[in-house]
């Protein structure tokens, strides 16, 4: 038999194999959600090499047909083919960066030739209204989703959120931070709030570095010898945005000051542990560069500041580091200093689908693929931020990127991870507490003023009814 007929009769095979289970899949003999048998029955069963039934099962993954799940099976996605199709992803605009987002957009579409991607920049302020909009007029498909706009989003989940498939693949107080009524984000990065330190300054200050041991008194002891240097090279000890709503909440979460609410939705909490609080908080901030304090509008800010080498240490995130991707800076990290407890605020950042999309399968696709072994290990070799996938996360070597020496150190921390909803507060809430410690920080307002203040503005209270204001009375 001569070698055109051979390569004629396997095309015939081959294309027999992929025509049968699409036919199958469409019948609902393998419905959505279901897998495939493997890829050594299918081989068995279609007299085909392993290598060729991989083959049409990656064009089957193609049309959007099936998933392909890492050591698990090939699952059916879809009943029918995609038609050409264009999604449109939200994203937050760190992202580009903090995931190397075009190339991971660039290698989906390679992966589904028959699905484009439109990536559209959403603005930071009112995230969630802005989503919430879009998703309600179709506008996007698919969205980035940090925590504080989870919990926002929270009164319209079921509206506006389509169900996802939990990913067992991820850290489980990941899922758990984004846990509801239905999983509805599938988590995509994470970050500790950390301190980030200029190594050079420390050893010609002659300072011991940072350690997990360290207190706030000693972060301000080492920052007032850091602080200093003639005009042209002046800087800063230590530096953080003071009302950066991801920062000065650690203060409380720190002292274990919780919120809570009464029967006629009086607010309660320690005053004592609030009070120790934001008078540490406060220290920490008068300890500053004044001058500098005033200009900062943005965590970013505090980046940029330490980047130029005008901070020796600052309070960030993994997602800060890669803005030093580029620097020359030798700099390392370390975790948060405390008072009280050591604990940390723990940053997530999420994928949603719009469940008035008209191409969730696709939307669906997407998600997954961002958030498989493929994707999380590229975020990992390409960036300093960390990838949701546990086993990814905690992996070593191929990186692309220069990382600090202790950059594996988020994997003993854990325990401190804390998010802002363990001080009993909304995102509404914890913005309310903020604008009154603007006016406290300006001297405006003193300790007792800016807790009866507070109790007011948190205050739920439920109106008294007409019977009842005579028995108050």
């Amino acid at each position: 038999m001569s070698e055109k007929t051979n390569r004629e009769q396997f095309k015939i095979k081959f294309d027999q194999f992929v025509d049968s289970i699409k036919q199958q899949i469409k019948d609902g003999v393998w419905a959505v959600g279901d897998y495939l048998p493997s890829e050594l029955t299918l081989a068995e069963r279609y007299d085909l090499s392993k290598n060729s039934v991989r083959r049409g099962l990656d064009q089957l993954v193609r049309e959007g047909l099936i998933v392909k799940k890492s050591r698990v099976g090939n699952m059916v996605a879809a009943a029918m083919p995609f038609e050409p199709l264009t999604l449109k992803f939200g994203y937050y605009p760190s992202i580009q960066n903090e995931a190397v987002l075009k190339e991971l957009i660039a290698r989906f579409e390679e992966k589904y030739p028959l699905i484009k991607v439109q990536t559209i920049n959403l603005p930071y302020n009112h995230y969630s209204q802005t989503v919430y909009d879009f998703f309600q007029n179709d506008m996007v498909d698919v969205v980035t989703v940090n925590y504080n706009d989870f919990l926002d989003l929270e009164p319209c989940h079921n509206e506006v959120l389509e169900p996802l498939a939990e990913n067992d693949e991820v850290y489980p107080f990941l899922n758990k931070g984004f846990a509801a009524q239905n999983t509805y984000v599938r988590p995509f990065l994470f970050s500790p709030i950390i301190l980030c330190y200029n190594v050079k300054h420390f050893e010609e200050a002659g300072i011991a570095l940072p350690d997990s041991g360290w207190q706030w008194e000693d972060a301000l002891d080492a920052a007032e010898r850091l602080t200093g240097g003639d005009e042209e090279a002046i800087r800063c000890g230590f530096y953080f945005h003071p009302l950066s709503l991801n920062r000065w909440p650690i203060f409380l979460l720190q002292n274990q000051v919780v919120f809570s609410w009464g029967e006629r939705g009086e607010t309660h909490f320690d005053h004592v542990r609030f009070i120790r609080s934001i008078k540490q908080f406060k220290h920490v901030v008068e300890q500053q560069k004044a001058g500098v304090n005033y200009l900062s509008d943005s965590d970013q800010d505090t980046e940029a500041l330490f980047k130029a080498g005008k901070a020796s240490m600052i309070m960030c995130s993994y997602f800060s580091l890669n803005q030093m991707i580029d620097s020359a800076i030798e700099y390392d990290i370390a975790p948060l200093p405390y008072s009280g407890d050591a604990r940390t605020m723990l940053l997530m950042i999420g994928l949603a689908v719009n469940k008035q999309s008209m191409k969730k399968d696709a939307a669906k696709l997407l998600v997954d693929f961002l958030g498989s072994e493929e994707s999380q290990e590229r975020i990992r070799r390409n960036t300093l931020s960390l990838p949701a996938a546990k086993k990814t996360a905690e992996k070593t070597g191929g990186e692309t990127v220069s990382l600090p020496s202790r950059f594996k150190m988020f994997r003993e921390i854990v325990p401190s991870f804390r998010l802002y909803s363990d001080l009993g507060l909304s995102f509404k809430e914890l913005k309310e507490i903020r604008d009154e410690l603007r006016l406290y920080l300006s001297g405006l307002l003193d300790e007792s003023l800016l807790i009866k203040r507070i109790e007011t503005k948190l205050s739920r209270a439920v109106p008294l009814m007409a019977g009842e204001r005579g028995k108050e009375q």
